[in-house]
């Protein structure tokens, strides 16, 4: 204080004839008092309180001497302006005010450290400067056109109700003051909506830092939109939602939340992320971390979303979620719920994304998801409506086991957990995509609908797809007969599958590698339960007890490199007719009376292509085809050479060592289906316990590979569509 005074009578002393010398007082680094000295008759400090008078009429300006942190002198600048700012400063059970506007329409009252401001001045962005701490204290401000917050390290704890609460609908532009970190809190006795409350627009900017505790319900409510351009707002605890507004934008800043019931609720408006830092914790049941009823989006930033009550969500849409950037990251660990029914239950599962229309997710996206053990049956991205990746990164886990229930039929079904699901259809473009799914059941990729993988002719390159399941079958219900074989296992099972639809499914391109490691049957490659057409990409599926590939009704081949492979079962499989056209196939079948191509001597028709099968038997290629083919009664694991009449060869081939036993009573040796557009009508020499060096080896099939040793056999191929080799 003493410094204050000795500083002011010399500046009197010096400068009193400067004309346009101004006196400014500061609080942080806000300007709470600025007049020229010319205007100034004296100031004086007492009982802790600076008193300046004028001497042009204006009113006294009085201020805490606790709340100045310096007085400084200008010449020759431009000085802020403050004769639109009104401060606040909450000091305990207190308030001080400075209003420059009471003559001008705007009215404020204090009852202790609440405060009340009624504003009926017609004058735009008046701006209320709020600093101090309370324990016992608020702000209602009630204004009838848009105004400017500033939170500069204010503490405001209401126990009865909002700590700030604005009930008109006006524009409100939040500004958070540089390196400061402001608080505001309400109580459980609290009937208002939040801990900030307004009935109009929230606009966030500022470098500082916002605290929110809604004890009460939310942490901060806008009856109009929420809007966040830069800063720190941390919602440390909320009853309900962390932040609820019609719709949410964040530009930039940082969020930190941790609520109840949904992180941010866009209501029946929107979502969008463009960029920023976001964390929410939901840790409740049926908790959300993001959820609206219109379109969801994230285009940048980083997002880290923890989801850990039961049926609980990361991100929820009505409508569509869209994620095109930003880094975002998933933990979802919630239990699936069984809600009761008239008859019966339906199961309601923990999910990172979930849409009940469509997911769509873009170039420039890095999406990780993790489903955690304690989440059982839950997914990864679930929508009720189509899924469509066009790029980016998304690496996919769960954990969770599968379960029974009673359903509304009355009759017992299963859920599972799967990294990707949809009840309509999918189409996988481009991307980075890997899923992992290692619960009972589980699946990988699976919809009600079609699924597509891969654009015609586009760069292999372009999709990277990798989808491996560990996770066994469970029984649903028991069956009334003996099994197959005989002896087996019989009933109902839910079965964990990589890729699966309901409708058809086709692959055009891609980089696609399928693993199936359980020791049970029932997992799977890829399945289609209609049809299933390969015309490009480079595929490698191998599955340990199930066929590599399957479809129910129609399997085409029309391009492509594909290796299928099964330990335990067909290498490649349709219940239906199967026609090849094009492409490289090699499928690896298990011991009879599994095959390498079996489609349960329905139509085999190759018109094109090379296809290698090996297992315990095969299906032949029926009438209609227009490529010739030969079976091979073939020795596991030999190396052989097919030579033409020119003394080509036409292929060179290290077979697989044949696995699995089959049922009792099946063979052991192996059989070899080949067919080639080169495999004409005429003499050839086989050779066969050699070996290959050289060349590009794609699963055993050499290309400019060079055979050397073993032994020889000739044999003729005739009209016939199938020649078989002793």
């Amino acid at each position: 204080m003493k410094k204050i005074i000795i500083l002011l009578v010399c500046f009197f002393t010096t400068f009193s004839l400067v004309a346009q010398e101004r006196v400014l007082f500061y609080s942080g680094s806000n300007v709470i008092y600025n007049k020229l000295i010319e205007n100034v008759d004296s100031i004086n400090f007492s009982n802790n309180i600076s008193i300046v008078h004028n001497n042009i009429g204006d009113d006294l300006f009085q201020f805490p001497v606790v709340g100045i942190d310096s007085i400084t002198f200008l010449t020759g600048e431009v000085p802020p302006d403050t004769s639109r700012i009104i401060y606040i400063i909450y000091n305990g059970n207190s308030v001080t005010v400075i209003n420059p506007l009471a003559n001008q329409g705007v009215n404020i009252t204090t009852t202790g450290a609440d405060v009340i401001v009624n504003a009926n001045s017609g004058i735009q962005d008046i701006t209320y400067h709020l600093s101090g701490t309370t324990s016992d204290g608020s702000l209602i401000l009630n204004s009838d056109e848009r105004i400017n917050l500033i939170f500069s390290g204010v503490s405001i704890a209401n126990p009865t109700g909002a700590a700030v609460k604005i009930p008109l609908d006006v524009k409100v532009s939040v500004v958070l003051d540089d390196n400061t970190v402001s608080s505001l809190t309400d109580g459980t006795a609290s009937s208002d909506k939040a801990a900030f409350e307004s009935d109009g627009q929230l606009l966030f900017s500022g470098s500082g830092t916002l605290n929110i505790a809604g004890i009460a319900r939310h942490g901060i409510f806008s009856n109009d939109y929420i809007r966040i351009l830069s800063g720190t707002i941390d919602v440390t605890q909320a009853a309900s939602d962390g932040l609820h507004a019609d719709y949410f934008q964040m530009y930039s800043g940082t969020l930190n939340i941790t609520a109840n019931s949904a992180g941010i609720d866009g209501d029946t408006g929107f979502i969008e992320i463009i960029n920023g830092n976001v964390t929410i914790n939901t840790p409740q049941n049926d908790g959300k971390s993001m959820k609206c009823d219109s379109v969801l989006t994230i285009s940048g930033g980083t997002i880290t979303l923890t989801v850990s009550g039961a049926q609980a969500k990361g991100l929820k849409s009505g409508q569509s979620v869209v994620l095109s950037g930003g880094n975002i990251n998933i933990t979802a660990s919630g239990a699936t719920v069984l809600n009761q029914l008239t008859t019966g239950y339906e199961p309601s599962y923990c999910s990172a994304i979930k849409s009940d229309n469509t997911v769509t997710i873009n170039d420039g996206t890095n999406l990780t998801i993790r489903c955690t053990n304690s989440n059982n049956g839950g997914k990864g991205i679930s929508a009720d409506g189509l899924i469509t990746i066009n790029g980016g990164t998304t690496d996919i886990t769960t954990a969770g086991a599968g379960a029974t229930y009673t359903n509304s039929s009355n009759t017992t079904d299963s859920y599972s957990s799967a990294c990707i699901k949809s009840d309509g259809n999918i189409i996988i473009n481009a991307g980075n995509i890997t899923c992992g799914s290692s619960g009972s059941g589980g699946k990988g990729i699976t919809c009600d609908g079609t699924l597509t993988i891969g654009v015609v002719n586009a760069a292999n390159e372009d999709l990277v797809l990798t989808v491996t399941t560990s996770g066994e079958r469970f029984q649903v219900s028991s069956g009334g007969g003996g099994g197959f074989p005989p002896g087996g296992e019989s009933g109902d099972y839910a079965n964990p599958k990589a890729i699966k639809s309901l409708g058809n499914l086709t692959i055009n391109s891609g980089i696609i590698t399928v693993t199936c490691t359980q020791t049970n049957e029932g997992g799977e490659g890829i399945e289609s339960k209609n049809e299933l057409t390969i015309n490009g990409g480079l595929l490698e599926i191998a599955s340990a007890k199930d066929d590599a590939i399957n479809a129910a009704n129609k399997l085409t081949i029309n391009g492509g490199m594909t290796y299928a492979a099964s330990s335990g079962n067909d290498g490649i499989d349709c219940n239906g007719q199967m026609y090849i056209n094009g492409g490289l196939s090699i499928s690896a079948g298990s011991a009879a009376p599994e095959e390498g191509f079996d489609c349960d001597q329905n139509t085999f028709q190759i018109s094109g292509g090379i296809i290698v099968g090996t297992g315990g038997a095969t299906s032949n290629p029926t009438s209609g085809s227009t490529q010739k083919a030969i079976k091979y009664n073939a020795t596991s694991g030999n190396a052989i050479c097919i030579y033409n009449s020119d003394n080509t060869p036409i292929l060179t081939m290290q077979l697989p060592v044949l696995s699995g036993g089959g049922f009792p009573g099946g063979g052991t040796g192996m059989v070899m289906l080949y067919t080639a557009p080169a495999l004409l009508s005429g003499s050839y020499t086989l050779k066969y316990g050699g070996t290959i060096s050289g060349g590009t080896n794609f699963h055993g099939y050499y290309t400019n590979g060079t055979y050397s040793g073993g032994s020889s056999k000739s044999f003729t191929v005739s009209n016939s569509v199938v020649t078989t080799v002793q």
